[in-house]
């Protein structure tokens, strides 16, 4: 297979981070229903979980599709939403984490039609192909029989260093974990024991130490954790799985912010909006980051989204594809 496919194919780390839907800052209910309606995309396909778009007489500068990696459902989801603007919104130009450059599908039009539908499908179900490629096969093979002047483009979204060092954290966060969640058993019960009134800061500051080790805290979350840095516990079975973890998070911070560095370097093949499919924990930061600097964006969040984050498989599908990251560490692109 194409080498960034096997990168594809590992990409893990919003999907771990992405536990929790963003919050909506700034707009009401009704206000976010009002965006539903004005883009006309189905709810069955996508819900608005978040926007800043104060003139909908003009498109938004970015769409954030929320990504849950490696669940064909919301793959599938995810392609239909990218050909739903490619149609509806002129959308040229697609940016997806967990790829490095500009990513590369012309071997799929030299497959059969019928024999390509059966592969795609296959490589979507063993998570090996991702929705925004699913549309660009989609759309570039419309495209070879009808060249625009402008073609579709899907673009990768990571720094390869930064990348690397996201994934070596969390190995360190998984080989440290254990020990430092049963050291964290006595401190609670000793909490329990002094009949502080509940809640209370420590034990709060203790769940978020949990949710940072378990890395499922949210952006807000894990700002909650910082303040309360004095309050965490210190212990040699702590320290290192706590290190690593603020490490991780510190990193997906990083990231977040040279997603929108490298989306917005690109040269414009039009005045479309821009696409960029990225977990959870991403679209909230990045939302944050647009919100603050004025430009206009609209989260979608795959339909099926919220049910699958909270089934059984989702811990299990984050061990497979955690497990599958010793591929992509050596070589690394530089």
């Amino acid at each position: 297979m194409r080498g960034w496919l096997k990168l594809a194919s590992v990409v893990f780390l919003a999907g771990l981070l992405g536990a929790h839907m963003p919050v909506a800052e700034g707009l009401e209910p009704q206000d976010l229903q009002s965006v539903q309606r004005t883009l006309k995309v189905p709810a069955a396909m996508a819900c608005v979980t978040d926007a800043y778009w104060p003139d909908t007489r003009h498109p938004p500068d970015y769409f954030l599709i929320q990504d849950v990696h490696r669940y064909p459902l919301v793959q599938t989801l995810i392609a239909a939403l990218i050909e739903y603007g490619h149609q509806q919104w002129g959308i040229k130009k697609v940016f997806m984490e967990g790829a490095f450059t500009g990513v590369d599908l012309s071997v799929f039009h030299r497959v059969p039609k019928d024999t390509q539908d059966l592969m795609l499908e296959r490589l979507v179900n063993d998570g090996s192909l991702s929705g925004p490629e699913l549309a660009a096969i989609h759309i570039m093979e419309d495209e070879w029989r009808n060249p625009p002047v402008s073609p579709f483009q899907l673009f990768g979204l990571e720094d390869p260093e930064l990348y690397r060092q996201n994934v070596l954290a969390y190995r360190t966060v998984v080989t440290f974990r254990d020990r430092a969640l049963e050291a964290l058993v006595p401190i609670r019960r000793l909490n329990e024991t002094m009949h502080f009134p509940q809640p209370n800061d420590l034990m709060e500051q203790l769940d978020r130490t949990e949710a940072l080790l378990r890395l499922k805290l949210t952006p807000s979350e894990y700002n909650a954790y910082l303040r309360g840095l004095a309050l965490v516990p210190s212990t040699s079975a702590i320290d290192p799985a706590v290190r690593a973890a603020e490490a991780f998070y510190r990193l997906a911070q990083e990231r977040s912010r040279a997603f929108l560095d490298t989306a917005a370097k690109k040269v414009p093949a039009s005045t479309a909006p821009r696409i960029l499919v990225v977990g959870g924990f991403h679209t909230a930061l990045m939302a944050a980051n647009l919100r603050r600097a004025g430009r206009t964006f609209v989260i979608l969040t795959p339909a099926v989204v919220t049910a699958r984050l909270h089934d059984s498989s989702y811990e299990e599908n984050r061990t497979e594809t955690a497990n599958a990251t010793e591929e992509a560490l050596s070589p690394m692109p530089r």
